[in-house]
């Protein structure tokens, strides 16, 4: 299926890393999210609501086209659900391959709290257990509410426009 750009996904069902989309700013301009990973259960079936999402560092006056997020990289990465895009006035605006940018999910830690089990993921995927040194290096994978990302966008590119 051939989709027509922009458009505003009401599932994952559609998307895949890559996919790009405005976040509004509040003083004008736009941020950009990108889709860096889907979620799977562990019977292969992708959720129809939630992915990994990237805020990347880049901000400009007019939406973001697959030329003008060349080579930028992650900000933050964090756990959205679909309405993310929505709620915060957004729209997928096209699809450029996480590769041609050097752009990967993140080393996250699967809990707080550390423990024997802990685990060091890249994205959804467990590599091991964590260290005790890991444990104090990479952040806990966290869920984001649907403001979240803009929140972010706000405090980390809201005056670059």
């Amino acid at each position: 299926m051939t989709l027509k750009y922009p458009f505003i996904p009401k599932s994952t069902a559609y998307l895949k890393p890559g996919h790009f989309w405005s976040i509004p700013l509040e003083k004008g301009g736009f941020a950009c999210g990108r889709v860096v990973e889907l979620a799977f259960d562990e019977n292969g079936k992708q959720d129809s609501r939630i992915f990994l999402a990237g805020l990347i560092d880049w901000t400009d006056d007019e939406p973001p086209t697959t030329e003008s997020i060349a080579n930028c990289k992650f900000i933050e990465q964090g756990e959205v659900h679909i309405k993310t895009i929505c709620e915060n006035n957004g729209e997928i605006h096209g699809f450029r391959s996480l590769e041609e940018d050097n752009l990967e999910p993140q080393l996250f830690l699967s809990q707080a709290g550390g423990g024997r089990f802990c685990y060091v993921q890249k994205g959804y995927k467990i590599l091991r257990q964590a260290t005790a040194e890991e444990q104090k290096l990479y952040p806990v994978l966290s869920t984001w509410g649907y403001g979240v990302i803009k929140i972010l966008a706000e405090k980390h590119l809201g005056n670059k426009t």
